[in-house]
């Protein structure tokens, strides 16, 4: 078999991402290349500024493989929650007689449902909240099982066919050998949560720059999944009009304070065009940001109001993603919010544990290990024809 160079392509809601690596032998990650770019983003399942995809993906991708002195083949491109929706469906299979559960039975049952009624989107990811066999019992594991009845609550993450148009678009001069599509917040909610807390249902909200998504997990799947498009960018465009500064003096006035401890008589101390030095008050730059804090709490709020789920009393909260989890105080305030404790998560991986990384490194985590089933099934099969 050749030698395979995976990556993954990440659209955050302000940059694009692709990051390489590979499996050590112990399956920890091992980071070969990396490569970022600023671009316009996308708001309500919109890219803003479709012309300019194909330059910025091209130059992201040129960018990682010039870090990894390694041409890509294998690509794998996260789907974001603003151009997907999730679909739960009951699936049945009947053995008749007593049967050893199979990967590819597991297969079978999940491609029991193929039309899902909306031709503008596309299935992406499938995955199981939960198996049944003969005695009803509820498992997430069934391959080895034996049953005669077969069945399952399976997860179906669909994709916008726009964003694959899109991205297949900007991808086509690049002539990379296979391209696959991941929904990106399965991704993150298999890599960054426990199983043990996803058996008992929990939610991960991802915050970025322009978009925010709240994922309903259990089992190994999806529930649920909402996004509306909120994030700091919000909060950097409020400090920008307020105080009349630049997006990346916004920025760092919004990184430098504290929503806990606060001095009412602190200050920024901002340097305009002319030269000059101005004062900005810390406690008018919290409030702005309190506010949208809050609101990004009411809507994650009305996001669980709008859901057919029901969330257990028990059901964690998570957070990831680089839109609060740098304002200190944010999560609090975002917990007093909901009514219930919001817990940070980050990747687990050294030197790549930063929280606007989560989505790009559960891809990439994602990705090695389905290439790794991969390479175990093809040698199995070869073995079997021998």
């Amino acid at each position: 078999m050749a030698r395979k160079n995976i990556a993954v392509l990440d659209f955050g809601s302000s940059h694009i991402s692709v990051m390489m690596g590979s499996l050590s032998l112990n399956d920890a990650l091992n980071l070969k290349g990396y490569g970022e770019v600023s671009y316009a983003g996308f708001m309500d399942g919109e890219f803003l500024e479709p012309e300019s995809l194909k330059e910025d993906v091209a130059s992201v991708i040129a960018m990682a493989e010039n870090n990894a002195q390694a041409r890509i083949t294998h690509l794998y491109v996260g789907v974001p929650a603003e151009f997907s929706e999730v679909v739960c469906k009951t699936a049945e299979m009947d053995f008749y007689t007593p049967h050893k559960i199979t990967d590819e039975d597991i297969v079978d049952l999940y491609n029991t449902y193929q039309d899902f009624g909306n031709e503008n989107f596309s299935v992406v990811s499938r995955s199981p909240i939960y198996f049944t066999l003969d005695d009803g019992e509820r498992i997430i594991k069934a391959k080895g099982k034996t049953t005669e009845k077969f069945s399952g609550l399976i997860s179906y993450t669909l994709c916008d066919n726009k964003f694959l148009e899109a991205v297949q678009a900007a991808l086509s001069p690049l002539s990379i050998e296979h391209v696959e599509y991941f929904s990106e917040q399965l991704s993150e909610s298999l890599f960054l949560v426990d199983p043990e807390e996803r058996d008992a249902c929990a939610v991960l909200v991802d915050c970025g720059f322009l978009s925010t998504s709240v994922s309903t997990i259990m089992g190994d799947g999806l529930l649920d999944l909402k996004s509306f498009s909120l994030g700091s960018g919000h909060m950097i465009s409020d400090i920008c009009q307020a105080f009349n500064v630049s997006p990346e003096q916004a920025e760092e006035i919004k990184r430098g304070i504290s929503l806990v401890e606060q001095d009412e008589d602190e200050v920024f101390e901002v340097t305009q065009e002319d030269g000059n030095t101005r004062e900005i008050s810390v406690s008018d730059v919290c409030e702005i940001v309190r506010y949208r804090v809050k609101q990004i709490g009411k809507t994650i709020k009305k996001c669980f109001e709008l859901s057919d789920i029901e969330l257990p009393e028990q059901a964690k909260i998570f957070i990831t993603g680089g839109g609060i989890d740098y304002i200190d105080g944010a999560i609090g305030l975002l917990s007093e919010e909901l009514g219930k404790e919001v817990c940070e998560l980050v990747p687990p991986v050294s030197g790549l544990d930063k929280p606007h990384l989560s989505s790009t490194v559960s891809l990439l985590d994602m990705a090695l290990k389905k290439n790794k089933q991969s390479i175990a099934l093809f040698f199995i099969k070869l073995f079997k024809r021998k």
